[in-house]
């Protein structure tokens, strides 16, 4: 079980990195990013602790889980805690998601990339995109419309199945009604 301090401590050092993100994955897209996870936990049978912390240390993505190892061990994490939020961290990637073994990890990929579909994602998407590449609003929608097509088959959980068929659906909708606006088919 993880102490009231070790919690602490790993509030803190989880949104050091938020905090210097810019606002489509700041302490927002965080607290969703947690909140989805505890939701999906209950559905999948996922132990809430280990998907709670997996889900706030998400961010430090595979390339920084070196950091996130040492700082879990600074704060004497036990072992059979600090391994399955390693393992969290590791997967939450398209391209080591592959690797996850754990209903845990699958959970917490699912949180943050449910994120990414429907007509959230899209605004979110093309958000970070114009914000971060300085591309274009056309190209941003694009590509933010290949990343979700790209999206919806890696969802691991039946849950999260559930819930992106259902952003695909209104993804659909709302791309028809876009390309129209952008086309003025309707006229």
């Amino acid at each position: 079980m993880i102490t009231e301090k070790q919690e602490e401590a790993i509030l803190e050092f989880a949104f050091q990195i938020y905090e210097s993100l810019d606002y489509t994955h700041g302490r927002s897209h965080a607290e969703r990013t947690v909140t989805l996870a505890l939701h999906l936990s209950q559905k999948e049978s996922a132990d809430i602790e280990i998907v709670r912390f997996g889900a706030l240390l998400h961010q430090y993505h595979p390339e920084r889980l070196g950091e996130v190892e040492s700082f879990l061990r600074s704060i004497e994490l036990e072992s059979n805690l600090r391994k399955p939020i390693l393992h969290c961290v590791e997967c939450v990637e398209p391209e080591t998601i592959r690797k996850a073994e754990t209903i845990e990890a699958k959970v917490v990929f699912d949180a943050d990339k449910l994120q990414t579909l429907g007509p959230f994602g899209l605004v979110r998407e093309v958000c970070y995109r114009t914000n971060r590449d300085g591309i274009s609003f056309e190209q941003a929608v694009r590509e933010s419309e290949e990343l979700q097509l790209t999206m919806y088959p890696l969802i691991q959980t039946d849950s999260g199945q559930r819930y992106a068929k259902e952003l695909q659906t209104e993804q659909s909708s709302f791309f028809e009604t876009f390309k129209a606006w952008d086309l003025l088919d309707f006229v």
